[in-house]
């Protein structure tokens, strides 16, 4: 499959649409690593202006919930880690030919999106939050759900292409991929106990950290083709 921007326009229009909204590599790699930063600075700013609010016991969805003082910050927030799945997933569509994976980052962010737009009811505030668990807030634990199956096949996709041989990235990145989803499925599956809150942002820190590990060696890969092709150009 082509990986170079050249080879992009005669796509189908669906592969055309992250195109348009990335249209270089070192773009859609530094907009991953700026919207994740934007995700983490709205979370730490926000729980402190809630009274009650603990980064241990209350979840970071709740921040943004309806009946939250600091919505408008919690959404920003949850949609900044949205965007950053679609960045790392353009990345990856330039710098390797994994469409799978591309389109796996392509799904979390829609599965982010709506978890931002479907916010939980908490009429008590942010601290403690009981949803009140009507349509919206079971559509709002669907998107949580789909966004982990969908980064959850991301990773496994890397994992699985590095460790069945020659792959277009490298197999460190495949070993991460595959310690980066169990551990995204046991800290996810804590958040179920006790200190959910902290539990939900070691998954989330865990996700992200692999995110970003993606969109930086993918970027790299890219810059690394463009310029063999260049070089390739200037000798012919």
């Amino acid at each position: 499959m082509p990986s170079s921007r050249a080879d992009w326009p005669g796509r189908p229009g669906a592969d055309r649409l992250l195109t348009t909204v990335m249209t270089r590599s070192p773009a859609a790699g530094a907009a991953s690593v700026g919207a994740v930063f934007l995700f983490w600075v709205g979370v730490f700013s926000a729980g402190p202006m809630v009274d009650g609010y603990s980064a241990r016991e209350d979840f970071i969805s709740s921040l943004a919930s309806r009946g939250s003082p600091v919505a408008g910050i919690g959404i920003c927030a949850l949609l900044a880690s949205a965007v950053a799945h679609l960045a790392a997933g353009r990345a990856v569509q330039i710098g390797w030919p994994s469409r799978l994976c591309a389109w796996s980052l392509f799904a979390a962010f829609l599965a982010g999106t709506a978890v931002a737009a479907f916010r939980q009811s908490c009429p008590d505030g942010p601290a403690r939050c009981t949803p009140v668990g009507d349509w919206v807030d079971a559509v709002h634990r669907a998107g949580v759900g789909a966004y982990e199956a969908f980064a959850l096949v991301a990773m496994v996709t890397l994992a699985v292409g590095a460790l069945r041989g020659p792959s277009p990235w490298p197999r460190w990145l495949g070993l991460v991929s595959l310690a980066a989803a169990v551990g995204s499925l046991v800290l996810l599956a804590q958040t179920n106990g006790n200190q959910p809150g902290l539990w939900q942002r070691l998954w989330l820190a865990d996700n992200h950290t692999w995110l970003l590990l993606v969109a930086a060696t993918a970027t790299v890969d890219a810059g690394r083709a463009s310029y063999g092709r260049n070089r390739a150009a200037r000798r012919a």
